[in-house]
C-alpha cells in the first residue's frame, strides 16, 4: 500500500512541478528535474528539482511518507550533505507527510554532546497534509496541489470532493482529475463513499480511461516484468529470458490489482488474490486491472473479476 501512495505523489509531483514549488517556497521558481540518486552515493530523493530562490540556483529534495520514519532526520542530513557535495549549491530538504502519525521526527535535527553543546544543528521543512486546511489549498490557485485535498484538514468530505473536481475540471488538467480520483479512493475506505466517487466521476469516465496516469498505471506492471526478464535473458538466453518477464509482468499485474482492490474494497481483497492467481493472460489482466480501478462498487468489481475468470475456464473447455 505505501507504494501505491508514493507512486501516486510522485506522478502529481512531477506532473505540476511548480505547483509544489511554490507549495513549499513561495518566492522559487522550478528550472528543471534532476536525478534522484547520486553519481557517486548509495543515496537518492523521491523527488529532486532544481530550482531558482533569490537569484540563486538550488536544489529541492522532496521526500513522501505516508508512514512515520525515525531515521527521516538522518536521512535528510545525509542526502542534503552529499547531494550539496554533488551539485555544489544549497540543497532544501522537505518531507511531505500524507497520512496523520504519532512521533514524527521534527525540525531541527541536533546532535549533541553529553554536556549539551551542540556539534550539529539541521533544519529541514515538514509538510503534514492534515494540518493544512482544505480552504488554503483552494484559495492558493495552485491547481496542481488539488488533488492532495482529500488528505486535507477537513478534506474528508464529498462537498470537498466536489470543489476539487469542479476547479480541475474549469482548469481542463484532466490529468489531475485521473490523480484526484486515485487519491481520494485512497482516502475514502466506506462503501458509501466509494459509490459517491464513482457516480462522481462516472461522467469523466473517457477521460479517466484515456488519461497517461491510468495508463501509466497499466504499463507499470508489464514494463517492469518485461525489463527484467529481459535484464536476465542475456545471462539466462533470451527466451528464458523472455518467458520470466511474461512471468514477472503477470505478477505485476496481479499486485497492482490486488493494491487496487485493498485501496477500494478491503473485504474483498483475500478473495480477488485466490482469483487472480488462475489468470495467465497478460491482456486479461490489464483489463481487470481498469474494470476494477472504474468499478461503480463492490459488486462490479467482483463480476469483472467473475467473468476474467469464467472466460479462461470456457476457452479451456
Amino acid at each position: 500500500m505505501t507504494q501505491v501512495w508514493d507512486d501516486t505523489l510522485k506522478r502529481l509531483i512531477m506532473a505540476n512541478p511548480q505547483d509544489f514549488v511554490s507549495m513549499v517556497i513561495d518566492e522559487a521558481r522550478y528550472l528543471g528535474d534532476m536525478a534522484t540518486e547520486l553519481k557517486n552515493w548509495t543515496r537518492h530523493a523521491d523527488v529532486a528539482m532544481s530550482i531558482e530562490l533569490f537569484g540563486e540556483k538550488m536544489v529541492l529534495d522532496l521526500e513522501i511518507q505516508s508512514t512515520q520514519d525515525d531515521t527521516m532526520g538522518q536521512r535528510l542530513l545525509e542526502y542534503n550533505v552529499l547531494a550539496t557535495r554533488e551539485h555544489n549549491c544549497r540543497v532544501i530538504s522537505c518531507v511531505i507527510y500524507l497520512r496523520e502519525e504519532e512521533n514524527i521526527v521534527e525540525s531541527p535535527l541536533i546532535w549533541a554532546l553529553p554536556n549539551g553543546i551542540e556539534i550539529l544543528r539541521f533544519r529541514f521543512i515538514n509538510y503534514k497534509m492534515w494540518e493544512i486546511p482544505a480552504t488554503k489549498i483552494l484559495e492558493s490557485g495552485l491547481v496542481g496541489l488539488y488533488p492532495l485535498l482529500p488528505l486535507a484538514e477537513e478534506g474528508k468530505q464529498h462537498q470537498i470532493i466536489d470543489q476539487m473536481v469542479d476547479h480541475i475540471v474549469a482548469a481542463k488538467q484532466w490529468h489531475l482529475l485521473s490523480l484526484g480520483h486515485v487519491i481520494a479512493g485512497l482516502v475514502f475506505t466506506e462503501e458509501t463513499d466509494h459509490e459517491f466517487l464513482q457516480r462522481r466521476f462516472a461522467v469523466f469516465k473517457s477521460i479517466l480511461e484515456e488519461s497517461w496516469v491510468y495508463q501509466d498505471i497499466e504499463k507499470k506492471g508489464l514494463e517492469k516484468g518485461i525489463k527484467q526478464g529481459l535484464e536476465q535473458g542475456r545471462e539466462q538466453g533470451l527466451e528464458q529470458g523472455l518467458e520470466q518477464g511474461r512471468e514477472q509482468a503477470l505478477e505485476s499485474y496481479r499486485q497492482t490489482i490486488s493494491q487496487i482492490v485493498e485501496a477500494r474494497f478491503p473485504t474483498m481483497t483475500d478473495w480477488v488474490h485466490q482469483q487472480l492467481l488462475t489468470l495467465t493472460d497478460l491482456a486479461t489482466l490489464q483489463k481487470v486491472s481498469v474494470l476494477v480501478s472504474l468499478a461503480k462498487n463492490s459488486d462490479e468489481a467482483r463480476l469483472a473479476v467473475l467473468n476474467a475468470v469464467e472466460s479462461k475456464q470456457s476457452i479451456q473447455h
